[in-house]
């Protein structure tokens, strides 16, 4: 059945989606480390034991996600940092969780032609999925994704290589934005196939940016169809190597016009990076990453001119002051990347000669805690017309951005963001250059229901 009132659908996926996660949000109780108990001899002891287990359980996955969180040296909330492969190995048969981003926005668009558009929605993005340990080191995983909006919520459920929009899932739409097979480590080794969630991220305190790999990033649903594998090395360096396949109708993430997937050799492509988390003094996150995307760069913008391989490489560096990991402190971080071959100014409507620019670069300053669970950040970004592989950055922009964090231990996660973006260079024709306003208030709930 499909309702067709768009308040209704709304209406309805929210009290679903609550309903998850007051079924996971009770917090577990104290466990008494008095012993183990007594054999149970009756059915009600044996249910209370039963119980009891499970508790301990969820303690055990609460605890995991502590650990990891403070291993990595990161004020970042590890919902916008994590990708699939990171997940920990657990000693449970299945585990079940899920998250839900409730989100309104408001955008005034001042655009190249000299007219205005403004808009506002409030809408969501849920996920809920699982793990089952098929064995000690093998895991399966699946989890469902969907978006819902007060302007378009007719719900539809898909499964494709491609994601629907350049944006990934449109409002009312589901998938599975998991769906793979995890060989954990034989000490230092993980791969993950299938269909996956890669990032490589800025780690800005408040921000999670980045300039070429971020799925599912804000309330984005996108996914990487291939496999991931990891090294564990010394000194808290890891290495990272993903090979994502590409349909010929487009991408599964955010990639940037004129990138083409038509031919057959360009189905590929390849992303490897080493990064390295652990505090050295004042720096806490160095990055190198390298992203290759072979013939798929339309140099003169049509499938009928040049084609060549589309390069990218970037470097990310990450520093805290004072060290510590509470109290007032401050995180600074940026990332540069270069592309060397980019399209021409002509095939982007920038002028009528010379290739447009590959350069991208972008800062934060975060103030974290600068009261007890108050953050606060700035976010500025210059990319060129010829960087093409940023979810959170546009070609030819210039953005400015400042957001708002309230952490609570207990609850939900608040954010508020005020961003402004224009175009660097005004387009052939143009009246003015681009000038987009926006706002976004967010909550970001995170559960685990059920580990048994």
């Amino acid at each position: 059945m499909i309702l067709r009132h768009r308040h209704l659908r709304l209406a309805l996926l929210a009290c679903i989606a609550f309903a998850l996660l007051q079924g996971g949000g009770a917090p577990a109780r104290a466990q008494d480390d008095a012993g183990p108990p007594p054999a149970p001899t009756t059915s009600e002891e044996r249910h209370q034991q039963h119980r009891e287990e499970r508790e301990r359980k969820r303690e055990s996955l609460a605890e995991s996600d502590k650990k990891k969180e403070e291993e990595a040296n990161d004020e970042t909330p590890t919902i916008d940092t994590e990708s699939t492969i990171d997940a920990v190995e657990e000693d449970i048969r299945w585990t079940l969780d899920g998250d839900l981003r409730p989100i309104i926005t408001y955008q005034s668009d001042d655009l190249a032609d000299g007219t205005n558009i403004s808009d506002s929605d409030a809408g969501f993005r849920v996920r809920a999925g699982g793990v089952f340990a098929l064995s000690r080191p093998v895991q399966l995983g699946a989890r469902l994704a969907g978006r819902c909006f007060i302007d378009n919520c007719d719900l539809e459920f898909i499964f494709q290589p491609d994601a629907p929009t350049r944006n990934g899932l449109s409002g009312g739409q589901f998938t599975f934005d998991e769906l793979y097979a995890h060989l954990f480590r034989k000490r230092r080794f993980d791969v993950a196939a299938g269909r996956l969630q890669t990032r490589a991220v800025l780690r800005g305190g408040v921000y999670a940016k980045s300039l070429d790999r971020n799925d599912s990033n804000n309330t984005r649903v996108t996914w990487t169809d291939g496999a991931h594998a990891t090294y564990r090395g010394v000194d808290g360096w890891d290495g990272h190597l993903v090979l994502q396949y590409n349909h010929r109708d487009g991408p599964s993430n955010v990639l940037r016009r004129p990138l083409d997937f038509e031919p057959d050799d360009t189905r590929v492509t390849g992303f490897a990076n080493i990064d390295n988390t652990d505090a050295w003094g004042p720096v806490v996150q160095r990055t190198l990453d390298v992203t290759y995307i072979p013939n798929a760069l339309l140099a003169d913008g049509s499938p009928d001119g040049r084609r060549e391989d589309y390069w990218g490489l970037v470097g990310r560096l990450a520093l805290r002051w004072p060290q510590r990991a509470e109290g007032p402190r401050l995180r600074f971080g940026g990332e540069l990347g270069y592309a060397p071959n980019t399209p021409t100014n002509a095939s982007r409507d920038l002028g009528s000669s010379g290739d447009t620019e590959g350069l991208a670069w972008n800062v934060v300053v975060s103030a974290m805690e600068f009261a007890p669970q108050h953050s606060i950040g700035v976010n500025y970004a210059r990319t060129g017309a010829g960087w093409l592989l940023s979810p959170q950055y546009g070609a030819n922009e210039e953005l400015w951005e400042l957001r708002y964090q309230w952490r609570p231990r207990t609850l939900p996660l608040v954010e508020a963001r005020v961003r402004r973006r224009r175009d660097l260079k005004e387009e052939t024709g143009a009246v003015r250059q681009r000038d987009v306003f926006d706002f976004f208030l967010r909550v970001t709930w995170r559960f685990r229901t059920l580990a048994f």
